[in-house]
């Protein structure tokens, strides 16, 4: 399931779903334990600073999981913010990011 989870993410980053407006990545965290994560979303609002995004995540840590969610992001010059929310198989999940450009 774990390989699976993975190949979803990155057949959907391959094959354009995260094209124009949209982003798609993957990375391994070199634990331990091993693991990744891939996304593909799509910006289906965006107004100046503000945007919002409706993606798909497979990640194989802490358990193997696959994800639809909404992000909610402010990106300004020096600095950028994001709330995620996301209905996976069994529950739903939040998450907060931030981060400086420089």
């Amino acid at each position: 399931m774990r390989l699976l989870s993975l190949l979803l993410a990155l057949v959907l980053m391959w094959t354009g779903a995260a094209c124009a407006s949209g982003r798609a990545a993957c990375r391994v965290v070199y634990g331990p334990p091993l693991w990744g994560v891939c996304y593909a979303e799509q910006v289906v609002w965006s107004g100046g600073p503000l945007e919002v995004a409706m993606g798909l995540e497979a990640r194989t840590w802490p358990r193997e999981a696959v994800a639809a969610y909404t992000l909610i992001g402010l990106y300004l010059p020096g600095w950028w913010a994001t709330i995620e929310v996301g209905r996976g198989t069994s529950a739903w999940r939040w998450a907060v990011g931030a981060g400086v450009r420089w």
